[in-house]
């Protein structure tokens, strides 16, 4: 009986010591989960800030690429703001309510304590890639007597080019070998209205059935932003393209010797032919926010990211980022930089 009793159950010393071993391999469990967790967050977001970063630049990249087909000449570059029209409305330039659109490849709008915009213009597919000459022109009718029509087809986006400026037009219908049509409504206004009028020697440029207005922004809430459709619809569609983007930079790679080599970058919009003919280039900076908050110690504010340690780029210091609050959020995260240098193939090899 004795030998029993002392066999019966533990003694408190003996279960206080196996609750003790027990909470040990508790919290070294729960710090390796942790650990592993923190890494494994650390690593999706890397990866996360990777993926955006990459998807946005090739979108802005391939269309930067594109920018100026139909238009890189140097009659046309440098016309200014175009007239265009739409169900009878009309730019703010002819004193409408339509945003106003300049004839240019690219146009980057520097905005102070807000990302650049890119803006970039190109024709779409057309059959006819030379401009041709107008040698007669009947705004009352809305037709227009060429030296040939080859290549021209209905609904081709049309742009007329003359001393008195650009403007838009679609082409309804090709009734001769000589005349291309543009009925009133749509893009084209009755009697061509406030429009530039256009005489013997002027040109036109056919941008084909879907020429591209595209401008890329980044949003109030750090997304990559898509506005387009001008050109189609007379209305602009906006489309959030990528998540945690935050900054977006921007120059012109100008050769200002015309040695074909660029010299110079800077922001500076060119201002008339001779100008935007020295543009061969466009380089840009992304800034991607890597999704991974990194919390401060209790009492302090985050220093993650801090003036010292601010991300830039070639040209410069994304300025998109509050990093000079001590308690600004943007301190609390990592960031990575992606850029790169595009050159203007269409400008590079324009035929005039």
């Amino acid at each position: 009986m004795q030998t029993r009793s002392r066999q019966a159950g533990l003694s408190l010393v003996e279960v206080m010591v196996a609750v003790l071993i027990g909470l040990i391999g508790i919290l070294i469990i729960t710090q390796a989960y942790i650990t592993g967790d923190r890494f494994n967050r650390s690593t999706l977001g890397e990866g996360g800030a990777q993926t955006n970063g990459l998807i946005a630049l090739y979108n802005v990249e391939r269309d930067v690429r594109l920018a100026g087909y139909g238009i890189a000449n140097s009659n046309v570059l440098g016309c200014g703001l175009a007239h265009w029209h739409f169900n009878g409305s009309y730019a703010v330039v002819d004193g409408g309510p339509l945003p106003n659109i300049r004839i240019a490849p690219v146009v980057i709008t520097v905005t102070a304590g807000e990302a650049d915009k890119v803006t970039v213009l190109y024709g779409g597919e057309s059959e006819r890639v030379m401009p041709t000459v107008v040698t007669a022109f009947d705004g009352a009718a809305n037709t227009a007597t060429l030296d040939g029509v080859a290549g021209f087809l209905a609904n081709d986006a049309l742009l007329f080019f003359g001393a008195g400026g650009c403007s838009f037009a679609r082409v309804t219908s090709v009734p001769s070998g000589t005349q291309l049509a543009m009925a009133a409504g749509g893009f084209n206004p009755a009697g061509w209205a406030t429009f530039p009028a256009y005489t013997g020697g002027d040109l036109v440029f056919s941008l084909g059935s879907n020429p591209v207005l595209r401008e890329y922004s980044i949003s109030s809430d750090n997304k990559l932003r898509l506005k387009e459709g001008l050109l189609q619809t007379g209305a602009e569609t906006t489309l959030d393209l990528v998540d945690g983007i935050m900054d977006m930079r921007a120059e012109y790679g100008k050769d200002t010797d015309n040695d074909g080599v660029v010299e110079t970058w800077n922001k500076t919009l060119p201002a008339n032919t001779a100008e935007w003919q020295q543009v061969h280039a466009v380089r840009m900076g992304l800034l991607a926010r890597i999704g991974l908050y990194e919390k401060p110690a209790a009492g302090t504010d985050c220093d993650m990211t801090t003036p010292a340690n601010a991300p830039t780029w070639i040209g410069g210091a994304f300025s998109n980022l509050d990093l000079a609050t001590a308690s600004s959020p943007d301190r609390c995260y990592r960031y990575r930089v992606f850029e790169t240098m595009i050159p203007l193939r269409n400008m590079i090899w324009r035929s005039s």
